[in-house]
């Protein structure tokens, strides 16, 4: 008799240890999807914040710009200097300030910290900055042309 409780508490022990795991493969299969949701808004969230503050840079500038107090000054960050127009990578990249990965510049830097990284003058990149903020554009698109920016010749040696 006593052979049959002792087998009747070992099938409830197993019965009771087959439950908990499957419960536990259940919450681990939801601490899964919760870490994948989690991880999902958190780069939505990212995004939103970038394109928030994008905007915001956008919206200080147009309101310098209405003011006439539009000026790229050495503390003006990269990331700043690239949102005032749409050539000023180009100019940033005629300096050799970003446009390829022997220049690389972090968009956090400002002017003045790129420039002394990257071994540049930078007045010459100011004037090029403030004269292509400064031009309206003859042809309506937000473009300066050649002619009007002066932008630093580059010399290549082979």
């Amino acid at each position: 008799m006593l052979t049959y409780v002792a087998l009747a508490l070992a099938l409830g022990g197993i019965l009771i240890a087959w439950r908990a795991s499957r419960k536990n493969k259940e919450l681990r299969e939801r601490i899964s999807q919760t870490n994948s949701r989690i991880y999902s808004l958190r780069r939505d969230l990212q995004a939103a914040l970038e394109q928030a503050e994008q905007e915001r840079m956008r919206l200080k500038f147009e309101v310098l710009k209405l003011q006439g107090e539009l000026q790229v000054t050495p503390e003006t960050k990269i990331g700043e200097v690239m949102l005032l127009h749409p050539q000023a990578q180009q100019v940033l990249a005629g300096f050799h300030l970003g446009g390829c990965a022997s220049c690389y510049v972090d968009d956090g830097q400002t002017l003045a910290e790129a420039a002394v990284v990257n071994g540049r003058e930078l007045e010459p990149i100011l004037v090029a900055l403030n004269t292509l903020i400064a031009e309206p554009g003859d042809r309506g698109n937000g473009t300066v042309s050649p002619e009007q920016l002066k932008t630093p010749n580059v010399q290549l040696e082979f």
